[in-house]
């Protein structure tokens, strides 16, 4: 997890000096953070409204965790970005959270800390979350991740064609 915390701190001191520059100058890009900030809030209800969130935690109480040592790879580093970016319009500073080795780098005593998480994350139901919810509030949660996951994609395109990256 060292090399993943160096690569993801490496990326944050990049994004002071280069990327709010853009974020001060940039109209399109802080409307649609925005937006996606908006995105976010809706499919974070959705999945609050149908348990989801309340089944991971009592499952992480008893010790079982599906956010391993690794998955922090699943995170681009435009989706990092757009992290920092999101932390920027609250006017708060992203932290790396402490943990075990064994836990994925963003996993923190209260679930991820990520506002964005990677669309593996997103997307992920073991075998007991998708019995839990059954397959209508399956379909109902992916369906509230379509305006997050469109918004996230342009975004990405775009700080790429921004910085070649």
């Amino acid at each position: 997890m060292r090399e993943a915390l160096f690569y993801f701190q490496r990326l944050r001191e990049f994004f002071e000096p280069v990327l709010i520059p853009l974020w001060q100058r940039d109209t399109y890009l802080r409307k649609k953070v925005e937006e996606l900030a908006f995105a976010l809030e809706k499919s974070k209800k959705a999945f609050l409204e149908k348990g989801s969130f309340a089944f991971c935690a009592a499952c992480a109480k008893k010790g079982i965790r599906c956010c391993g040592e690794g998955l922090e790879w699943k995170l681009s580093q435009e989706e990092f970005f757009l992290n920092l970016y999101l932390f920027h319009l609250e006017n708060k500073i992203f932290s790396f959270p402490k943990n075990s080795d064994r836990d994925c780098l963003f996993l923190g005593e209260r679930g991820c800390v990520l506002k964005l998480t990677p669309l593996f994350c997103r997307n992920f139901f073991c075998r007991e979350l998708s019995e839990f919810l059954g397959p209508a509030n399956l379909i109902f949660l992916q369906n509230s991740l379509e305006e997050e996951v469109t918004l996230t994609f342009e975004l990405c395109e775009y700080l790429k064609k921004q910085f070649n990256l």
